[in-house]
């Protein structure tokens, strides 16, 4: 397996678990706030600060793969050959 590829794996095996799991634990407060779950829900602060944090991370890897397999922009699609 390449450097590249293997980064790729990495970043991509820790960034995005760690979104989902930000974005869960936003929802699961969220929704103990609006009464639709049993418990009691976080404050208003820290569920903000939980679904920044998730889009944060996605935009991390999102840029972490551009960085690891750049496209130019004025650089037209390859495209598909039948044969």
């Amino acid at each position: 397996m390449t450097r590249k590829a293997l980064l790729g794996l990495l970043t991509s095996i820790l960034f995005l678990p760690a979104s989902c799991a930000c974005g869960v634990l936003a929802n699961d407060i969220q929704s103990a706030r609006l009464g639709t779950s049993a418990g009691e829900g976080g404050p208003l602060w820290l569920e903000n600060l939980l679904w920044i944090g998730a889009l944060a991370l996605m935009l991390l890897w999102a840029r972490q793969i551009k960085r690891l397999y750049p496209v130019d922009a004025g650089e037209p699609a390859p495209k598909e050959t039948i044969e």
